[in-house]
């Protein structure tokens, strides 16, 4: 692996580790706001004293707690999935975080609070609501939750881009072997056709100089050597000392 690879992963992996925390506060958060009081009712029902009722934010919004497993499971997401299905887990904490705001907006700007927790703790019918107390302070540990839900979407397309863009350029060596293989081949089948079909060079050059032709093997040859094959010289047929043939000198005798 390149370092712009090892780097490209590291970077990945602090992200990864900061959307699981940012998970795990926002799912606590939500979770202890289902756990605190969120308003006390008094009732009387004509026949003995008023009594107050408790309402936590568990009955004021059931689904806080089963929003906040949702978070803590997308933690191992996080972890195991990658590309789209990553980007739809973000999309997905994204949602449960704007959604999260609802019980909220209805506890701060409810007409008729009283009705409403009288409803979310079942209140028996012969009960008549005398008060309601509200406790508006609790929205700010669900809208800390709901931003840290909302940060973790963020984190998480972060990681989900930088993934594909990983992807798309680092290729293993072999990979990038197999391509110019591919390439050259292809380059050299191109240049073939491409040169003129003269019936008289072609004898000429194969009954002069045979050693000349580049066969496939040396094209092999170059790629293993590191060399480029398209560079003529690369190609050229070597004697078992290493060099050209045509530099060898001659020794008077046309051998």
């Amino acid at each position: 692996m390149t370092d712009a690879a090892a780097d490209a992963a590291l970077i990945r992996r602090r992200n990864v580790r900061t959307a699981a925390i940012l998970l795990v506060l926002s799912a606590a958060a939500l979770w202890g706001a289902s756990r605190l009081p969120w308003a006390t009712l008094t009732a009387q029902d004509g026949l003995s004293p008023a009594r107050d009722f408790t309402v936590h934010g568990s009955d004021w919004s059931p689904w806080l707690t089963p929003v906040a497993i949702v978070l803590v499971a997308a933690v191992a997401a996080t972890v195991a999935l990658k590309g789209w299905a990553l980007r739809l887990t973000a999309l997905v904490v994204a949602v449960i975080g704007i959604v999260s705001l609802l019980p909220v907006i209805s506890l701060l700007t409810g007409d008729d609070p009283g009705a409403y927790a009288a409803r979310s703790i079942d209140l028996a019918g012969r009960y008549q609501v005398a008060s309601v107390d509200t406790r508006p302070w609790v929205a700010v540990v669900v809208v800390l939750g709901a931003v840290l839900a909302v940060s973790a979407a963020t984190v998480l397309l972060r990681v989900a881009r930088g993934a594909t863009s990983m992807s798309s350029r680092y290729r293993s060596p072999a990979a990038r072997r197999a391509e110019l293989e591919e390439t050259v081949f292809a380059e050299r089948a191109a240049r073939e056709r491409a040169a003129p079909s003269d019936a008289a060079t072609t004898s000429a050059g194969a009954s002069g100089d045979a050693s000349e032709q580049v066969t496939e093997r040396m094209l092999w040859d170059a790629l293993d050597t590191g060399a480029d094959p398209t560079d003529p010289a690369a190609t050229r047929p070597t004697a078992p000392d290493g060099r050209p043939d045509d530099e060898h000198p001659s020794d008077g005798t046309g051998r």
